[in-house]
């Protein structure tokens, strides 16, 4: 599969299917506009407010897919659409009583918390921690009923107009001079936006969700698919954890200052990668799961995605590493020099995800999903170590370059056995 084909087969994946144009292109605007804006944003906001807002994201995040025990996945299985129409109801419901222990523990336990992670600030804003994380929940348990029911175009048209509260309400925030907590009231703005335009897209099935007999009692569909909280919840608060916890780390360790350069540097290379190997991987799996009913091994589309990527992205993340310090502080502002440097350290790990992370979604189609958690194991103890040699030696960038390197070497290992693997169902790992 080279470069030139896997682009066309985006193409026609878009062009055929109406549906996925709709939610690509949703996403692709809602990413997009805050994007664009973040040279604005940086000379709106400190370095030092980014890293509070970081914190603040990385925990409404993690609470936020705690809340509903992943039952908001289970939405799109079955084949009833009372059960449907009743798991959005447990997912809202488990959301509602997860938000009341969450605002309990934050009032009696906040300060304490707060201040043993060193983000003391965010005691001022319990009360916007716990709404996002229930308008969040709500948002995501009607989201996949949307997408069970294939409502697209409403889906994308919410995506759009909940990036456009975002943007303004930033920039009205920073018009008032309301910087320190503009940031995570916009984040609440917007998702608060959102929630409320599916709760009156949905109108009519909230008739129903509210008139329908529940044949089944909540407890016995809850048992139904408790292989949810069991097994998807650990996997995705593992992946979620190491993707978001650098925030929390960094603040500790280090002080918000250098958690606002990292979520700057994550931003400009993060924000990218996830669009370009989400696109990627749907076209890996589509293919690679042909491939593999047909041949019971799928090694030949792994080894040509593999190496269209790698020729994709060298020359990107190589302009990157040479020309990021120098860039970033006219782009954003001088005072965001140090995350021109940040950004060059992430580079490489930046660019291994770039290649392997769609690879690793072959393990789906030849049913080694158990493998996928423990790549995010190693990944998670990759940056324990980074993080740690960084705090022995009080250098965040020390840290940074540590963790860059061996979270690199792990992609690599991460490819090997997913290459490995597709070779066919039967092949050991080592």
């Amino acid at each position: 599969m080279e470069i030139k084909e896997i682009f066309n087969q985006l193409k026609r994946k878009i062009y055929e299917n109406k549906n996925t144009s709709l939610m690509l292109g949703g996403r692709l605007i809602a990413q997009a506009v805050p994007i664009l804006l973040t040279p604005l944003f940086t000379r709106i906001y400190s370095p030092e407010e980014f890293g509070y807002f970081g914190a603040y994201v990385t925990i409404v995040s993690i609470i936020a897919m705690l809340s509903n025990g992943r039952y908001c996945l289970a939405i799109m299985l079955p084949k009833e659409q009372s059960k449907a129409q009743r798991l959005v109801w447990i997912s809202i419901l488990l959301t509602s009583i997860s938000t009341i222990i969450f605002a309990l523990i934050l009032l009696f336990a906040g300060m304490p918390l707060f201040s043993a992670l060193n983000i003391s600030t965010l005691n001022n804003y319990i009360l916007t921690l716990v709404l996002s994380v229930l308008f969040i929940g709500v948002y995501e348990a009607i989201f996949y009923y949307f997408l069970r029911e294939k409502r697209y175009k409403e889906i994308a048209t919410n995506i759009i107009i909940q990036a456009g509260f975002l943007v303004l309400a930033r920039l009205g925030a920073g018009f008032f001079k309301y910087t320190e907590g503009g940031l995570m009231y916009s984040y609440l703005v917007s998702y608060l936006v959102g929630t409320f335009l599916f709760l009156i897209m949905s109108r009519k099935d909230i008739a129903v969700f509210t008139k329908e007999k529940f044949e089944e009692s909540i407890f016995k569909l809850m048992s139904m698919y408790s292989k949810f909280p069991k097994y998807s919840l650990f996997a995705d608060l593992l992946k979620n954890f190491t993707f978001l916890s650098p925030n929390l780390f960094l603040n500790k360790a280090f002080g918000a200052v250098s958690a606002g350069y990292y979520a700057l540097s994550d931003k400009i290379l993060g924000s990218p990668v996830w669009f370009l190997t989400s696109s990627f991987g749907d076209v890996l799996k589509q293919e690679a799961s042909e491939q593999f009913r047909e041949t019971g091994s799928c090694v030949k589309v792994v080894r040509q995605t593999s190496k269209a990527l790698f020729l994709i992205g060298i020359i990107p993340f190589a302009l990157l590493f040479i020309f990021a310090p120098m860039v970033v502080p006219f782009v954003f502002g001088a005072q965001w020099e140090p995350a021109g440097r940040y950004i060059r350290i992430f580079t490489l790990m930046y660019f291994a995800r770039f290649v392997v992370d769609p690879i690793t979604d072959v393990l789906y189609v030849i049913e080694k999903q158990s493998v996928k958690i423990w790549f995010e194991l190693m990944k998670l103890v990759a940056l324990v170590i980074g993080f740690v040699i960084g705090f022995i030696a009080r250098d965040a960038y020390l840290g940074f370059l540590a963790w860059s390197s061996i979270t690199s070497v792990v992609y690599v290992i991460c490819f090997f056995i997913s290459y490995r693997l597709s070779k066919g169902a039967n092949v050991a790992i080592v």
